[in-house]
């Protein structure tokens, strides 16, 4: 059994401590392309334990990665954009001063020292989870610690019926948008999974994040300088644009 019923961020008040770990936990983590496959075999067993619990309906898995070096006292924070052009999500690397942790969440998970731990937030108030959430995240541990799993399989909290995203790398940070509006982008690597019931049946549904790189084979922006200013979502929108990746309406 693993302790699992006090998760920061996820149920429990987060602290600076919390976010330290989660920094450090970012910065050991390998790039997607460094990873192995998550079989097919392993979705639909997870799919299954998922629905069984009802956790299917908050929660779904993410390949655990990283793609950049986070800076000392900082951690990655998402934004979900609902009122853009096309919708999308920023997450950029947040100092911790910054943080109002009232109004953080966990994003993704991932499993250190036999508990669940936020390695990537979220600006907002958590989901109310399911009432089984400690017995879910238990089994959960208990299966990916007998898999060998916790360094390829987190936890992720999903919004209601999300659109396909692509996920886009720029140099401090990762932005996620509707796949339909980008140009010039080539998928590489499926990096979340949600789960349904489907004719009574727990169903893997088609990955719905996937990180994509610029049909010329790098990430969107190379690395070095220089580097355009993203400090808004307007800037991140504009360069996108700029690079004639993102359609205009």
């Amino acid at each position: 059994m693993y302790p699992n019923s006090d998760v920061p961020g996820l149920n429990k008040a987060l602290t600076e401590q919390d976010l330290r770990k989660s920094h450090n936990i970012y910065n050991s983590l390998q790039d997607d392309s460094r990873q192995p496959e998550l079989s097919e075999a392993h979705l639909r067993a997870l799919a299954e334990l998922f629905v069984r619990h009802c956790a299917h309906k908050n929660f779904g898995v993410h390949l655990v990665h990283s793609h950049f070096h986070i800076p000392s006292n900082n951690v990655l924070v998402g934004t979900n954009y609902e009122d853009e052009v096309p919708h999308c999500r920023w997450a950029k690397t947040t100092p911790f001063r910054d943080l109002d942790l009232g109004r953080v969440h966990g994003h993704i998970f991932v499993l250190r020292d036999n508990k669940f731990h936020p390695y990537e937030y979220q600006i907002g108030s958590m989901p109310d989870p399911p009432e089984d959430t400690s017995s879910f995240l238990t089994e959960l541990g208990e299966y990916l610690v007998e898999h060998e799993l916790t360094s390829l399989v987190g936890l992720q909290v999903i919004q209601p019926d999300p659109l396909p995203m692509f996920e886009l790398i720029l140099p401090t940070g990762t932005i996620m948008i509707d796949a339909s509006r980008l140009s010039r982008c080539l998928p590489t690597r499926h990096t979340g999974w949600r789960f349904e019931v489907r004719n009574g049946e727990p169903q893997v549904c088609k990955p719905y994040e996937t990180h994509a790189k610029h049909s010329g084979g790098h990430d969107i922006f190379n690395e070095g300088p220089p580097h355009p200013k993203l400090d808004t979502i307007g800037d991140v929108m504009g360069a996108l644009k700029q690079k004639m990746i993102l359609l205009t309406a």
